[in-house]
Order: structure tokens, then C-alpha cells, then sequence
């Protein structure tokens, strides 16, 4: 990476269709950008994308000045936002955690472990859910996996006794695991 680099956020959000990734992907490569991270799901019938796009100045002017045709050409509504490097944007003393929540499917599941997560000083990097049926009863379940970046001066052990209060309330399954030396 070069410090003559610079960074935009693309979000785009609409009907799902095949074929919409290698649209996107073609307009960014297309005028120069190069796709640093990305987050893409099917959310009911919605595609949403959320990608890191680098390039100079002028690749990253001319991915902002062209954005109404892709939207046009892909049926997707986007906005951009010019953000900071990644590695500017990283705290150095950080333990990367990944914590795991599984049980029956009920309301306020994210929004009790995120509070928990927060009152603590743990910022979450990513967070995905899923809500799916049992194999064999069919009874309503529910998984989320969030990454976390634990500053220092918060302890893994704090964490896991906030998580393990949050588990006692509401009768979920928590792992809290260090990503430490792991990769993904």
C-alpha cells in the first residue's frame, strides 16, 4: 500500500438478481479500484454489498462521478464515502475475539449481548446472525458470531463475565475465543 492511495466505502442495496456481483466488480475494476474488503448477503429478497474499494485520487473521483450507471445498469441503490486507510484506522493494542451466541430463537438476543459488549469498551468489528429451523423438531434457533477488538485494560476474562451474565439472562449458549495466532 502506498501512501498515495485512497480509500471509499460502497454500499449498495436492492433487489437480488444473478449476476449483480460481477457487475459491481467490473465497474470498480473498470476505472481502477481495487476491492480491499467486502461484505455481501442475500437479506429476504434484497442484495446488499458493502466494499472497501482503493485507488489513486482521480480512480477513486471517477468510481464516485460514475456511480448513477451502475446503479442504473444494476437495479441497486448506492452511496459512497470516502474513509481512511484501514491500518490508520486499526488500534495496535487490540486482542481479536470472536464470541458465539446460540440458542432458541427470541427477541433482543443482539441488542442484549452488543449492550453487555459495549458497557465493557469492546468495540464489534462484524456481527452476523442467522435464524434457522432444528434438524429434527424444526424448533426456531438462532446463531450470531460477532468479532470483537478487545482494547487494552479490558481483559478476556471481563468479557467472558459479561458474556456469562448475558447467557444466564437470556438463556443463551456464549463462547468468548481469542483469534490470536488463528487466521480468518
Amino acid at each position: 500500500m502506498t501512501t498515495s492511495e485512497h480509500f471509499l466505502v460502497l454500499s449498495g442495496l436492492g433487489p437480488d438478481r444473478p449476476g449483480l456481483v460481477a457487475e459491481v466488480t467490473e465497474y470498480v475494476s473498470e476505472r481502477g479500484g481495487n476491492i480491499e474488503d467486502s461484505r455481501m448477503a442475500v437479506l429476504g429478497a434484497e442484495f446488499g454489498m458493502l466494499l472497501l474499494i482503493s485507488g489513486t485520487s482521480e480512480e477513486v473521483a471517477k468510481l464516485e462521478r460514475d456511480l448513477p450507471s451502475i446503479g442504473e445498469r444494476s437495479g441497486l441503490h448506492f452511496t459512497s464515502r470516502r474513509t481512511k486507510s484501514p491500518e490508520h484506522h486499526r488500534r495496535a493494542a487490540t486482542i481479536p475475539c470472536l464470541v458465539t451466541a446460540e440458542a432458541l430463537d427470541q427477541e433482543g438476543i443482539v441488542r442484549a449481548v452488543s449492550r453487555a459488549l459495549s458497557r465493557v469498551g469492546v468495540n464489534i468489528v462484524s456481527l452476523e446472525t442467522t435464524a434457522y429451523e432444528a434438524p429434527v423438531t424444526g424448533s426456531p434457533l438462532f446463531r450470531m458470531e460477532a468479532r470483537i477488538d478487545i482494547p487494552s485494560g479490558v481483559t478476556i476474562g471481563k468479557v467472558r463475565k459479561a458474556m456469562d451474565e448475558v447467557a444466564e439472562t437470556e438463556n443463551l449458549d456464549i463462547d468468548v475465543r481469542s483469534l490470536v495466532g488463528k487466521s480468518g
